[in-house]
């Protein structure tokens, strides 16, 4: 099965157990829907062909569950969504959700679940920017100075101008970052773009939405809320 030109698929790596949160994020909900489903809106978008979703092997039938009512609320706008048994590590998971893609699309990007506030249009940034450049991610430039610390004493200044926080998702060829998964195994790459750099592909970043925060610690739900809450609200105001 050859996907067609163009066609872009998405991994959503949900299999974490949430060590600082203290537990797994991917079992929350935000106003009053699970979490992960507000992640897949964001890609319910045209052009988008496959979602597939990389969780815990115990999630999987749990997720199924939500990815069909997900798909059954957004009816025939729908992506096709897949779910699949992740790995112990970030880029195991990842790297399964990239081959479960194999003939479904030419372009993915990989989103974290735990990134549950990211708009349509960071996505579509993504999208146009990997496909211009050969691979690209959202990010923000840092706002404060910025120090390299050692042992709780500032060692060296860093120009903050050279200092970007990058977030997910990150896009690429889908056949150049099954390459870089599948090298250096021993590697447990941050993100795709460490990835893709180690294999010289150099990585875009176009900024997005200051909003999309990492569910991380307790305490970052109740942010992700308020965000959700105003956006609501202008959408009543709008509407």
């Amino acid at each position: 099965m050859t996907a067609a030109p163009g066609t872009v698929g998405v991994v959503v790596a949900a299999a974490g157990v949430g060590r600082r949160f203290g537990s797994a994020k991917q079992h929350l909900e935000l106003g009053g829907r699970p979490l992960v489903h507000h992640s897949m809106d964001a890609f319910a978008i045209e052009g988008v062909a496959r979602l597939v979703l990389a969780v815990r092997e115990e999630d999987v039938s749990v997720f199924r569950e939500l990815a069909g009512a997900w798909s059954s609320s957004r009816g025939s706008r729908a992506p096709e969504v897949d779910v699949v048994s992740g790995g112990a590590r970030r880029r195991d998971s990842v790297l399964r959700g990239l081959e479960a893609l194999r003939g479904h699309a030419e372009w993915v990007l990989v989103h974290d679940a735990a990134r549950p506030l990211v708009t349509p249009e960071d996505v579509r940034q993504v999208i146009e920017a990997a496909r211009r450049h050969g691979a690209a991610a959202i990010g923000t430039p840092a706002q404060d100075s910025m120090k390299r610390v050692r042992e709780g004493t500032i060692v060296d200044e860093i120009p903050r101008d050279e200092v970007w926080t990058v977030q997910t998702p990150q896009g690429a060829r889908l056949d150049d970052l099954i390459a870089a998964y599948s090298k250096d195994p021993g590697t447990d790459w941050t993100d795709e773009a460490s990835a893709l750099r180690a294999m010289g592909i150099p990585v875009t970043v176009v900024e997005g939405s200051p909003e999309n925060l990492k569910i991380t610690r307790p305490g970052d739900e109740a942010m992700a809320e308020r965000i959700i809450e105003g956006r609501r609200s202008v959408g009543r105001a709008r509407g």
